[in-house]
């Protein structure tokens, strides 16, 4: 038989494969694999570095119009702040697209990483090579983690930039739910755990589509989850306060009402406000006192003459850092599991099935 006879007819797929034994080669062979997901992430990632940046400087010049402290409400300032406000609407927009990029990232970066091979039945054809299965899977897992993790590294460090701006200017807390996620390194272990969750669904289900609707049933459920339950993560603490009154500072710098401050009246149970002993009042106690059909502001001068307060569990401020820290280490937690099931999947894959 002649060479020519011999000469498979996927040469030219044996041959790009065939130099897919050093880390070069594995560079090219996922580059190419992937290059449309991750331009497409590299233009996300530069738009929105860049809009967030122009906003930034925009804040930045607001805040030395307004003496450097909140802008007032009836300002020029304050209204382009307040509201449904272009900047206020285009601030919310791009505060959602951090939110979910890390769902962007599951579903076009980690899903197909094996989905792909399975559908085009290629897992035979790259793995009979020079290289492992299991250096294979390390190698695309590092080189993918690694961009993932450099782009939303700079997409993150504009957008803690850009939220601390943004309670400078307005009242607001960064221990909100969309600021408290967008701070921080918490985008880049988001998007971390959802990169290798999306690898995971997609050995675990070989499909694309199903994995796909797995990875969002996911992100979503998870979402919910750690927004229910991330403003007990430590014990809040207690304080009682004046009926529309002030603060006194203690809500300031960031921080995060937990519990409290609502006033029932009319009812036979707890009205939430309590007597300068500190006994709760019930709802018809409360109506007794103050009658509500008085009028808002003769209410609070009732709760104001009678010392009336009410009961806060918030979290300081100062927690936000332990915060992240506690949410990230839950992220990265999965992350590892993650891993650790696509490597046990990938050891068992039967070869001959493609």
């Amino acid at each position: 038989m002649s060479p020519v006879t011999q000469a498979p007819a996927s040469t030219k797929r044996q041959d790009d494969l065939g130099s897919v034994g050093g880390v070069r080669g594995l560079l090219w062979l996922t580059w190419r694999q992937h290059r449309g997901a991750l331009i497409s992430m590299l233009v996300l990632a530069a738009v929105l570095v860049g809009w967030m940046t122009y906003l930034s400087m925009e804040l930045t010049d607001l805040w030395h119009q307004c003496h450097e402290t909140y802008c007032p409400e009836n300002s020029p300032q304050g209204l382009r702040l307040a509201g449904s406000s272009r900047l206020v609407l285009t601030l919310g927009a791009l505060s959602r697209l951090v939110q979910y990029m890390p769902l962007l990232i599951g579903v076009f970066i980690g899903v197909p990483l094996l989905t792909r091979e399975h559908e085009q039945r290629t897992l035979l054809l790259a793995w009979s090579q020079d290289v492992s299965p299991q250096r294979w899977l390390w190698t695309k897992l590092g080189m993918l983690g690694l961009f993932v993790t450099a782009v939303t590294a700079a997409v993150a460090g504009v957008s803690d930039h850009l939220a601390h701006l943004e309670t400078q200017v307005a009242p607001g807390s960064l221990f909100n739910y969309v600021p408290f996620l967008n701070t921080g390194m918490l985008p880049v272990a988001i998007s971390i755990c959802w990169f290798a969750i999306g690898v995971a669904l997609g050995a675990t289900i070989k499909r694309t589509l199903p994995a796909v609707f797995g990875v969002i049933a996911g992100f979503i459920g998870l979402t919910y989850l750690v927004q229910w339950r991330y403003p007990t993560l430590m014990k809040p603490l207690s304080a009682h306060l004046q009926v529309g009154g002030p603060d006194g500072g203690l809500l300031r710098d960031n921080a995060l009402v937990v519990k409290g401050g609502m006033i029932d009246y009319g009812s036979d149970g707890p009205s939430g406000a309590f007597d300068a002993s500190g006994r709760q009042l019930s709802g018809v106690e409360l109506q007794r006192l103050c009658p509500p059909d008085n009028g808002a502001g003769t209410m609070l001068s009732c709760y104001s003459n009678n010392h009336l307060l009410q009961h806060l569990q918030y979290q300081p401020g100062s927690r936000i850092p332990d915060f992240h820290l506690i949410v990230a280490t839950g992220y990265l937690g999965l992350t590892a599991v993650a891993l650790a099931a696509v490597w046990l999947i990938v050891r068992r894959t039967n070869l001959s099935a493609g």
